[in-house]
């Protein structure tokens, strides 16, 4: 690939290497603030979700939950 397109491999590989590394510092971020979110015990229950979702579009609407 590199040589059909005049670039050397490094050239190539350096931005996608560069987005991995992104995505999992985002993904490690993310990742941190949900567990934070957990330890200060905001959570909803997933019964209470559950039962939110399936009875979106319906007549008997649900009350979304909250934590």
């Amino acid at each position: 690939m590199s040589q059909r397109r005049e670039h050397s491999p490094s050239s190539i590989m350096h931005p996608a290497a560069s987005t991995r590394i992104a995505q999992e510092a985002r993904r490690d971020r993310l990742t941190q603030e949900a567990l934070a979110d957990v330890d200060a015990g905001l959570l909803v229950d997933h019964w209470a979700v559950q039962a939110w979702a399936d009875n979106l579009g319906t007549e008997k609407a649900v009350p979304l939950p909250n934590g």
